[in-house]
Formats: C-alpha cells, structure tokens, sequence
C-alpha cells in the first residue's frame, strides 16, 4: 500500500514536471533604438506563428515559449526584425528602424514617414556623403546631388554662400529663396550649422510636401536633422580636420604696356584717317590725337591685387553618447578663409549643443543650441568704383603703382591699391535655442511642444584715415571718415503639435493624424552713426571724429500665426494618402486679408506590392500624384499691406510725418499651387534606382510695385497682379555596379528641366525692363535680356534705310552693324528683341564612388545646359581706346588684338576709334556680348583611405584623404566664370537678373588634406 502510495506521488510529480516542462514564460519590454521610447503591438514569432504581442502601453510582453523552443523573433512596421535568443526567463529588446531601399524612415514637415509610404517628392541627402566629402558650406553638399534644385556659388570671395533655387522661380519681388527648417525651427540661413554636424537633409519639392509649412514654404524647402547621441552608448570623440590652399579658377589675360599703346595707337590712326577722308570732323579738343608716349612700366595689376597664398582650414571635434536615460551631442567648429584678394578674410566659429533625457516612460525633454560668431573684412560690392577686382581691369599697365614719393599714384583712373587703405570689420554673432518636451499620455498619442528663440548681433566699423585717397574732402585736403553700424535681430517660435498614430482592420490600416499651432515673432534694430575730421591716421573710432554728422536708428517687428493638421493613410502598405491644411496670418498684411490657407492632397500606390504583380527584377514600384497650394508673403516690407505712416521727414528742416508708401487696401498673399506626379522604381535587387517626376506650378497674384499716376504722390505701389508659370521634368538615377565584394563601385546622376514662362505681368504694358540688360515680359522667361540683335563688323560700307529708300545712316567698314528690326532705319531701342537664357532651363550632377578595401575614391559635378551670359564687363574690356587719351583710358582683354583692318577683315572686333560717336556706336549695349555659356563643372574630387587595421591606443577609426575642389571647367564661354552673375545686395532680385557677368570675383580651386579621427 505504501509503495503504492508512493509509486503514485512520484507519477505525479513526474507528470507534473513534464506538464510544466511544455511551456514556460518569457517577459520583457520593447523599445525603440532611436529615442527609447516604448513600442507596442510588436509581434513575437516563434517558427513563423505569432505567439504574442507588446500589447500595453509600456511596451511590456508576457508569452509562454513551447517548451525546445530557443529562439524568438520581434517584428514590427518600420523596423528590423529583431533575433532573440533565450537564456533567462527575462529579456528587454531594443528594436532598430528600417534604414534599407523602400523602408528607409525619411523625415518630413512636422514628423516621418516610411519612404515606401512617401507620396510627396522628397529627395535625401545622408550624413555619409557629408563625411566622405567633406565641403565648406552646407549648399555645397546639395549641389549637383538633387534633382530639380539648382545652386550657383556666384562668387569668389571669402564666406559667400550659395543661391538655391527649387523648380524654378515663381516671384518678381517677393522672395525666390528657400525654407530652411533645422532641427523643426524654421530658418532663413543654414550659416550657423557645420556640415559635420548633419544627420540627414531632406529637400521638399512639391507643394503636398510643402504645403505644411504654408506661407514660407512657396520656393521649397530644406528639412536639416543635426546629429544626437544615442542611449546607453559609449562616449565616442569625432574630429575632423582639414587644410588646404586656393586659386582662381581662371585668370584674366588682360593687355600688357605694348599691346595697351599698340590698340591706342591703332585707335588715333583710324580718327586721323576718318578726318583726312572727309567723314569726321577735327575734334573739337585736338590734344586727343597727341601720340601716347612710350613708358617704362608694364604693371601688372592684377598681379598686385591677388594673394601669392590663399588658405583655408576647417576644424570640428564633436563628441556624442548617452546613458539609460540621456544622450547628448556636442561640438565645436572652426572654419577660416583667406580670400584669393588681398584683405578679403573671412573666419566663423560655431558651436553645437543637442540634449534629450527621459524623464519617464511617458515623458521626454531636451534641447537643440547653438552659438556661431564670424569676423571679416569684407570687399566692396562689384559695382563700387574701389572694388579692387574691377579697378585692376581698368588700371593703365603704363603706369606705376606707386609715385616718385613712395605714394600711391594718383592718375586719370582709379588705382587699385586704394581699396586697401580702408580699414573694415564686420563681426556676426547668433546665438539660438530651442527647449521641447514630448509626452505620450496614452498609447499612440504624442504632445510635443517647443519654444525656440534666435539672436542675431552685426557690428560693421570703416575708417577711411585722413592720409588716404578715400580719407580725403572735397577740396583733396587730409580730412578722414568713419561709420558704424549695428543690426540687432531676434525672432522667438513657440509651436504645439499632437500627432495620434494607431492600426485598425486587423492592421492593415495605418494611420497618423496630426495638428498643431504656431506662433513666430521678429523684431528687427538697425542703428549707424557717421563722422569725419579725424585728427590722426590712428585714432579710429568715432569719438574721435571732429564732427558727426549723420545718423539713425529705427525699430520694426512683424508676426506670423498658423493654424495646420495632416492626415496620413497607409493600407497594406499599398495604398497611401496624406491630406495636410495650414492657415497662415501675416502681420504684414490688414484685417481681412491677413489670413491665407493652403490645403494640398497627395497619394501614391506601391504597385509592387500587389498580388498580381509579379516581375522578378523589379524590387519596387510606386507611382506618387500630388496638388497643392502655398503662399509667400517674404522678401516684402514689414508692413506692406499696411496705411503706415513714417517719421522723419521734414520741410524746412522741421520734423514730421508722411505716408511711407501708397497704401493698397486690397494687398493680400502671393499664391502657388503646384501639380506632380511622380514614378520611384527599383530594380535588381535594389542596384537600381530611378526617380521620376513631372510638375506643372503656378504663382498668382504676384506682388511687385506696379505703376501708378503721379497725382498720387508716389510712383508705383505695391499690388497683387501677374502669374508666372514653372513647368519641368526631373530625372534621378543610382546603380551600385559592384557592391559585393571588396570592389563596391557606384554611379548617381540627376537631370532637370525647367520651362519658366511670365504668363502676366497685369500691366498695360506686357513688359518691363529690369537692370542693365534684363526684361520680364509676358511669354518670356525670367532672366530673359532685351538687347539689339548684333550682325556682326562690317566687312564693307554698309548703309541702312528707312521704308522709302533714303539713307540714314552709313557704317564703314570695320564697324559694328545691328539688326533694323522694324526697318526705320534708325538702331534705338525699338530695334531690341528678347533673347532667354539668364537662368539655365536644363541642370543637373553626376556622380561616382570606388570603393577598395580602404581606398574611397568619389568624383561629383554639375552641369548647365541652355544658359546664356550677357558680359557686361567687355563693354569696357573691349574698349578699343574709346574715350581717347589722356582723359581716360580703361585696359582691355587680350581679346581685343583680334580687331578689324583691312587686312584682318574676318576680325571679331571692331577697329579701335577715338572718336566718342563711333566708339559708343560699336560698343553698343547689343547681343554682341550675349554668349553661351553651357558648361560641366567637376566640383569635387576625393581620394580617401580608411585604415581599417589601425593599432593606434583609443583611436576606433582613422581616416585621411585629399581633395581637388572645382579642379575642372569645361565651357565655351570666353569670361572667367560660367556660373557668375552680376552680384548686388538685392538677392531675390538677382534671380530676375540672372546671367549679367559685371567682372565679378571668379569662382576658386581649392586643394585640401583632411584627416577623420573617431576615438
């Protein structure tokens, strides 16, 4: 009985163990790599079954794992799948998201979105093009990376950035540049962040994908991610250093001492022979036909203006971690540039705070800082007469830099040595911030909120001292001037957003809502004072003026309001729609017309994600269609939409009021809606990718000062009128030839085209001229010239004729001849046509990266196609001793020794001529100075090698390379610089003006050695 009893108590232990044995429970938490936060709803997958899921809030599971069953799987939508293996009843899983082809998270306005999901057209620019191509500025990473974005660098000088412009411009007067949103905060500069410091750049390019940022997002917009740590992760050390020299990238070949007498001469001859034959009368000052005499020097002007050493140097160390609960990222940055003129120096400081701490589960707060200060000695714009640049064109090499006193020598033009006696700073500093918090009440709900405020100081000092050209009064007597300036900015952000994110239908159905609030502000200070009379070279700050005698101060703000939500649809990963609304009000604008909404729709359909689609080599397929609306209200006053009026003026010297502009009751935003669809493919297994898009966007009611009586007061007033059209394709493709072996070789390349067309100006007039050369009219593009058509130098005596047959005008031969458009007879402006190309209507880059082992080597560049340059700077460099000698005589190309005489009749000039009627004759603002100006630009190579085995204590990785910046230009255009334009302080308007080459400063080459060191 006993046995039996005991036989039986051990049978049921036994079985008991081997009923416990079946199963046995695993529990956890699931968390997200990227901010630790808790995820639920992640599938636990045993042998392919689901056994359970992260159901709560917390992130918290809880199954029974069968019993032999070692392994478990975690998966979940937008991130990968996650291998776990059982060694304790207990285990915590971080999941990482997807960063692969279609399922690659791509940051949008306000949020992210899987790019599968993407219905917008967004490109992207990763960190690691930015490390293994190291570049100055932040607009460099971008050029010739993107489709449909084109970015010039229209200058040499030290500090100068880029212009951007996406899909065209859409303004006359309003402003053509982009948004900059960094880190969630729009901007108007992306100046005060190092490229070092960037995670991700994405470029929102249709209206769908804009449209949330409403009435500052009409040109595009640039979203920048800056780097953060990461939780519970080893402090690592990054520095980045690099050095390197610069030079033009082509120098002018201007006319030396011989050659200059040798045209003069040339010159005096062809009026004495005009005067012996009876077609010109003698002059009525004779001394202009005195030879000009022979000299000993032979200056090079240019020569005495450049640096023999331009240098430049970037610094960055940054250093990046986290514990369970915070992380943090820090850096510092040093950038210094010596420009390629003399003086020209420009150097920028910045620094990089970013912060985030898990308070709890539910609740998260950080901030995202930064500092940046610069320092320059910034040259005179290129249109000023002291330029040092253009003045060397002009200088005479007959005469000598410096008199018989060891003075600077003073002659019938201005020496160029004279810009270098004014002693100029301008010092920016700009300090911003932003505090947030994010808090997750309930599951799927997320309340972020931010406040963000920027501070922008600039102190501008010139001193011209009394022993100077510059520092003289009128009467050439040692006199001395002095102004100083100080712009004091701020703008403050406070933004709230909701966002509610969740599946339903078996989770098939995924939706995202979101809304939220904003509130900007911006005041603006600007002060100078000015004064003269120094007694000495060495007192240079005002207070040492002996009078002040000019000055002002003044103070404006301006405010903008908005009110926006999207909703975003993904069915099964198939189907996507995303519908956004903002609603902006502008202070700029009065009551009833302040307010300005802007809804856009978009959708796409990942075709290969369907049943019946079923081709081997095709990875992926989506086909994306947008429309939108967006408005702009920048790049006007403060208040123009306001009845103002303005102090400060005055009759009699008495203080007193008037209107500051003619008030138009009726002003209200500039509107653009825009239309795209688009084609993403993939192709072999993702080595192949294409991107396509068509758009269609329009800008109505233009604001632009229109003409207005004279009865008024004023001459024109602001006005809502006009339509301008941009219609293009964009192409982008990237092939990974190689990239499974130890040889990874790849080749990216973009191509946009862009038909820009004035649709209405709502003028009586279909048009108006604009600068020295540029027109907008109905029909024509923007950047478009309004020039006499050129017919080439006369071979022979050529006579024009009006509509009866009488003569009115007789060239000889060796002069210009022009087209008589309308057969008047006469060459005036009735004769001018249009000629387009200021903007180039097709661009695009190429690119290509070898990977061997260590060795990296990549290759970037960007072409223009279809842009034409009017050189404005050979309507003096051409000259032909047009104004005789010695009342004053600008040098000259050497382009002009190919000048026209009897026995060079195929010339491509005129012959030189003193005399002011025939010179002014064939120097005639014509297409004579039109020239294509196509080009491919190599902008960057770079060679690297990453030493893989480095055994060097603490150091993770190495890396050193060398780079070649714009080593090569191909083009045929005769200036030094194909992508150089006119330059002036108006930005917007220079996108008007495009493609007039003023002689500004030429691009430059730099060569760099860089060294990247991780520790």
């Amino acid at each position: 009985m006993k046995k039996s009893l005991v036989s039986m108590l051990i049978l049921f232990f036994i079985g008991l163990q081997s009923i416990l044995a079946q199963s046995r429970e695993v529990t956890g938490v699931v968390t997200s790599a990227e901010d630790g936060l808790s995820i639920p709803g992640v599938s636990v997958i045993v042998k392919g079954t689901t056994i359970g899921t992260s159901t709560d809030f917390d992130g918290k599971y809880s199954i029974n794992v069968p019993d032999g069953e070692k392994v478990l799987v975690f998966s979940f939508v937008g991130m990968q799948m996650q291998e776990v293996t059982i060694t304790s009843s207990t285990h915590n899983v971080v999941m990482e998201a997807e960063t692969i082809g279609m399922d690659e998270v791509v940051v949008v306005g306000y949020g992210t979105v899987k790019k599968s999901e993407l219905t917008g057209s967004v490109a992207s620019v990763d960190s690691e093009q930015l490390m293994d191509k190291p570049v100055a500025s932040v607009a460099q990473a971008l050029q010739g990376k993107v489709a449909g974005v084109q970015i010039v660098s229209t200058s040499g000088r030290a500090g100068d950035e880029t212009q951007i412009s996406v899909r065209g411009n859409g303004s006359l007067s309003a402003s053509n540049d982009v948004l900059y949103v960094i880190d969630g905060v729009a901007q108007e500069t992306m100046g005060n962040i190092s490229p070092e410091d960037i995670e991700s750049m994405e470029v929102l390019k249709d209206a769908a994908s804009t449209a949330i940022y409403g009435s500052r997002a009409s040109n595009g917009v640039v979203l920048i991610q800056t780097k953060r740590g990461s939780y519970d992760s080893k402090t690592v050390i990054s520095v980045n250093s690099s050095f390197g020299i610069q030079e033009l990238i082509k120098e002018p070949s201007l006319l030396n001492a011989a050659e200059y007498k040798a045209v003069h001469d040339a010159a005096r001859l062809n009026y004495e022979a005009d005067i012996a034959s009876g077609l010109l009368s003698s002059p009525k000052d004779p001394s202009i036909l005195t030879p000009m005499a022979s000299s000993t020097n032979d200056t090079d002007w240019i020569d005495l203006v450049l640096r023999n050493t331009s240098k430049v140097q970037k610094h960055q160390i940054s250093i990046s971690g986290g514990s369970d609960n915070t992380r943090f990222y820090l850096s510092g940055s040093m950038f210094e540039q010596d420009g390629v003129i003399k003086m020209d120096s420009y150097k920028k400081f910045r620094t990089k705070v970013n912060l985030d701490h898990r308070v709890s589960d539910k609740f998260k707060i950080g901030v995202q800082s930064y500092f940046s200060a610069s320092e320059s000695v910034p040259l005179e714009e290129d249109n000023n007469t002291y330029q040092p640049w253009n003045a060397a064109h002009n200088a005479s090499p007959m005469a000598s830099p410096y008199d018989e006193n060891g003075k600077l020598g003073r002659y019938n033009f201005v020496n160029p040595l004279f810009a270098f006696e004014r002693q100029l700073s301008e010092k920016w500093q700009n300090l911003g911030a932003t505090f947030y918090f994010d808090f997750t009440p309930i599951e799927g709900l997320t309340w972020h909120s931010s406040a963000s405020g920027n501070i922008s100081n600039r102190r501008y000092n010139r001193f011209d001292a009394p022993n100077t050209k510059r520092g003289e009064n009128g009467d050439g007597k040692p006199w001395g001037y002095g102004y100083y300036s100080t712009d004091n900015n701020r703008d403050f952000l406070i933004e709230n957003t909701l966002t509610y994110s969740g599946r339903v239908f078996d989770n098939k159905l995924k939706y995202t809502l979101m809304a939220g609030h904003s509130f900007q502000e911006w005041r603006f200070e600007d002060s100078y004072v000015q004064g003269e009379n120094f007694p000495s070279n060495d007192l240079r700050w005002l207070s040492s003026a002996g009078e002040i005698n000019k000055g002002r101060s003044y103070y404006y703000a301006m405010a903008l309001e908005s009110y926006f939500t999207r909703l975003q649809l993904s069915w099964d990963n198939k189907y996507n729609l995303m519908v956004s609304m903002r609603r902006d009000g502008s202070s700029k604008f009065s009551d009833g017309n302040k307010w300005g909404s802007f809804p856009a729709v978009s959708a796409g359909w990942n075709v290969s994600n369907e049943d019946f689609f079923d081709v081997a080599f095709i990875d992926n397929l989506k086909l994306r269609a947008s429309f939108g609306f967006t408005g702009n209200q920048s790049g006007i006053s403060y208040a123009t939409g306001q009845n103002l009026l303005g102090s400060g003026y005055n009759y009699n010297q008495n203080p007193g009021l008037a209107s500051s502009e003619l008030y138009n009751p009726d002003l209200h935003w500039e509107k653009g809606k825009s239309i795209n669809l688009g084609l993403d493919v993939s192709l072999f297994d993702e080595r192949v990718n294409l991107v396509f898009d068509a758009y269609d966007k329009t800008t109505e009611d233009l604001l632009y000062n229109i003409a207005v009586v004279q009865e008024t007061g004023f001459r024109t007033m602001k006005s809502n009128s006009g339509e301008i059209s941009n219609k293009g394709i964009e192409i982008s493709a990237d092939v990974d030839i190689l990239r499974d072996s130890e040889l990874k070789w790849s080749i990216g390349a973009n191509f946009s085209y862009n038909k820009n067309e004035v649709i209405e100006i709502g003028t009586n007039k279909d048009y108006y001229t604009t600068g020295f050369t540029s027109i907008v009219k109905e029909g024509e593009s923007l950047g478009s010239f309004y020039l006499i058509e050129s017919a080439g130098v006369a071979k022979e005596t050529f006579q024009y004729t009006d509509a009866t047959g009488k003569v009115t005008k007789t060239v000889q031969a060796g002069d210009m001849i022009y087209v008589d458009q309308n057969g008047d007879g006469l060459i005036d402006d009735k004769d001018r046509k249009v000629f387009d190309g200021g903007v180039a209507p097709m661009y695009g880059g190429i690119n290509t990266r070898v990977e061997y082992k260590g060795f990296d080597l990549s290759i970037n560049g960007q072409f223009s196609i279809g842009k034409r340059v009017y050189a404005m700077y050979k309507e003096d460099a051409l000259n032909g001793g047009a104004t005789g000698h010695p009342s004053f005589s600008n040098n000259m190309i050497d382009d002009m020794m190919d000048y026209w005489t009897p026995t060079n009749v195929n010339a491509k000039n005129p012959r030189p001529h003193l005399s002011s009627d025939i010179s002014s004759w064939n120097l005639r603002r014509s297409s004579r100075f039109l020239e294509d100006a196509d080009y491919l630009r190599i902008t960057d190579i770079t060679l690297g090698y990453n030493f893989q085995d480095v055994k060097i204590p603490y150091v993770e990785s190495l890396r050193l390379y060398v780079q070649a910046r714009n080593p090569f230009t191909f083009t045929k255009y005769d200036g030094l610089d194909p992508e150089v334009q006119y330059v002036d302080p108006d930005r917007d308007n220079n996108k008007i003006i495009a493609g007039v080459d003023n002689n500004g400063i030429p691009n430059i080459k730099t060569y760099l050695i860089g060294l990247n060191v991780k520790f």
